[in-house]
């Protein structure tokens, strides 16, 4: 590693674009299933059991296709009305609308809000794509339910090979202009938890420890940051 890029001054923010999403074998389906929404349309659930990798996925599609636009949902109470409307503020000028939406259950209005903004999205003629870490049964309120029952549901999975894993870990430390050692990424998955957000929280944490403490990286520096 040279100095260079071991003792940056800075982190830098994470650019998702599409050049660092990283294909596995359990991004084949739902991969192919947006490449399909991007040329046909409809209304799509991208769905995951556990972190997988869909807002990077959204991020990408955005600076990759000029009729594509993502909004998230709000973790502020804002009434059904004032969601739609800061949604439809952005995505109006758009064919194709996505909406990123925080794991698991979301509140009644907030529900709400996506409720209508489906039945928008029919009466204007465009495509949506609904991206929500969220158990079929968990979907509430009714109406959205019965909504998200009539959408084409796809699956992201997390990757289940450590070589895979090891490629995104490798990816986002290269968004951040940082060369981590093949050495520091094996401590990584040996010692902690294979999900996503375990693990991209802990390659955040050593960037950070590099940047301050200007050291050399070896797999005992990372045991001694990650507290292993």
């Amino acid at each position: 590693m040279t100095a260079k890029q071991q003792f940056l001054q800075f982190s830098s923010p994470l650019a998702h674009d599409y050049r660092m999403w990283v294909h596995h074998a359990g991004t084949a389906t739902a991969s192919a299933k947006v490449a399909i929404w991007l040329q046909e349309g409809g209304f799509l659930w991208l769905n995951s059991s556990c972190a997988a990798g869909k807002s990077h996925l959204l991020h990408a599609l955005a600076q990759e296709y000029d009729e594509f636009c993502r909004v998230e949902a709000s973790k502020k109470r804002l009434e059904p009305v004032q969601q739609v409307a800061a949604w439809l503020n952005t995505l109006q000028c758009y064919q194709y609308w996505a909406v990123d939406v925080y794991p698991n259950q979301i509140s009644a209005s907030t529900g709400l809000a996506l409720f209508h903004l489906i039945e928008h999205a029919k009466e204007a003629k465009r495509s949506l794509l609904i991206a929500w870490r969220c158990n079929n049964e968990d979907v509430q309120p009714d109406e959205l339910a019965s909504r998200m029952q009539m959408m084409e549901q796809v699956m992201l999975e997390a990757p289940e090979r450590d070589a895979d894993l090891a490629r995104i870990l490798k990816a986002t430390a290269q968004q951040l202009s940082w060369d981590v050692p093949d050495g520091v990424i094996k401590v990584m998955l040996q010692y902690l938890p294979r999900d996503l957000n375990t693990q991209i929280e802990a390659l955040h944490r050593l960037e950070a420890a590099s940047l301050e403490e200007r050291t050399r990286l070896t797999q005992v520096w990372a045991k001694k940051q990650l507290n292993i």
